[in-house]
């Protein structure tokens, strides 16, 4: 795999870790007392895990390979954009109150964030990518 590829895939994914921090927001949902609709408890909790998960996926990524690795690695990535949907689509059922973020500033970040994990799964879907990971068996 081209040091470019390898450098990109990592920071595409790298650049998710911001997802940890939700766990600072589920206390804000209405259920604990806080001012967000109730219906952000799932994406934050689910950002949450994942956000944790960045920093093994990529000690994975650089340390290991396998058709096995791979796989752990594309489905992070499309669980991770999925996860990225569902917030957009929360934002539109349930809005995010404006006192916590503009709906602008949710769907840009929600959708740039989702373009990253976007692309780094089509990375991880080229033929040098996989025959990286798939030549280690």
């Amino acid at each position: 795999m081209k040091p470019a590829t390898r450098w990109a895939i990592a920071a595409l994914m790298g650049i998710t870790i911001f997802r940890a921090q939700t766990i600072l927001f589920l206390p804000k949902v209405q259920m604990f007392g806080g001012p967000a609709p109730d219906g952000w408890f799932g994406p934050w909790l689910s950002d949450t895990i994942i956000g944790f998960a960045v920093p093994m996926m990529l000690y994975l990524f650089w340390t290991r390979r396998g058709m096995a690795v791979w796989g752990a690695l594309v489905a992070y990535n499309a669980v991770g954009a999925f996860d990225y949907s569902q917030g957009l689509i929360t934002q539109i059922i349930s809005p995010m109150p404006v006192e916590m973020a503009s709906a602008a500033t949710v769907y840009v970040g929600i959708g740039l964030f989702m373009v990253a994990q976007i692309v780094a799964l089509g990375l991880l879907f080229s033929r040098e990518v996989i025959t990286e990971f798939k030549g280690w068996e």
